[in-house]
């Protein structure tokens, strides 16, 4: 017999999540597929923003997902599934770049003990979405980067609400739950994002 949604979820969850989360949590295989593939490019774009390498955001998704099925009998949800899946990415991004951080204080570590020379710095590189037409694709492309760029330059936590909102069209309480935080704080950050994000086009264009 399927397991059914606690009431916590029943008053927060759509119909169609519920079920979706109730036939997961029963084992089904199927349902689970179809949540890997209708979520998985989205995901695998955000860990990318995040963590600026396509193999280490492909094992970030991955992670996520075998961790998902791994504990599938217990699976909550206190908002919407798209909203869980993205904190659950968020997380495993933090902890693998604490991994990185740690790995580099460690090749820092080893290579003053013999060299002075500083380690040469890795610029991030920026990832553009496609263009919505063959006919505007150089100028689609050209003002992605535009915004994709002067988005990097935001503190994080605005970067992130705004990428959120703008390229995978999170709710206020979805990116709320992703950033730890309550829904009227991610509208102090979107409208500071905004303003920021605003200043910086602007003075990219004079």
């Amino acid at each position: 017999m399927a397991s059914q949604p606690n009431p916590s979820q029943a008053r927060t969850l759509s119909a169609q999540d519920a079920e979706l989360v109730a036939r997961i949590r029963a084992g089904d295989e199927p349902a689970f597929e179809a949540l890997h593939a209708s979520h998985h490019d989205a995901l695998w774009r955000f860990a990318h923003n995040q963590v600026r390498s396509a193999h280490a955001a492909e094992e970030i998704v991955q992670e996520v997902f075998l961790a998902l099925w791994r504990k599938r009998a217990t699976w909550e949800i206190t908002t919407t599934i798209a909203g869980w899946l993205y904190g659950a990415v968020r997380h495993h991004a933090l902890r693998h770049q604490q991994r990185e951080r740690a790995v580099v204080r460690l090749a820092e570590r080893a290579a003053l003990q013999t060299r002075s020379d500083a380690p040469a710095e890795v610029a991030p590189v920026a990832m553009g979405a496609s263009a919505p037409s063959a006919h505007q694709l150089v100028e689609a492309r050209e003002l992605d980067d535009v915004v994709v760029n002067a988005l990097a330059a935001l503190p994080e936590r605005r970067r992130i609400a705004m990428m959120l909102r703008w390229k995978h069209q999170l709710s206020g309480p979805e990116i709320a739950a992703v950033l730890g935080t309550t829904p009227e704080a991610v509208r102090v950050l979107l409208s500071r994002a905004r303003q920021e994000l605003a200043a910086l086009l602007e003075h990219g264009r004079s």
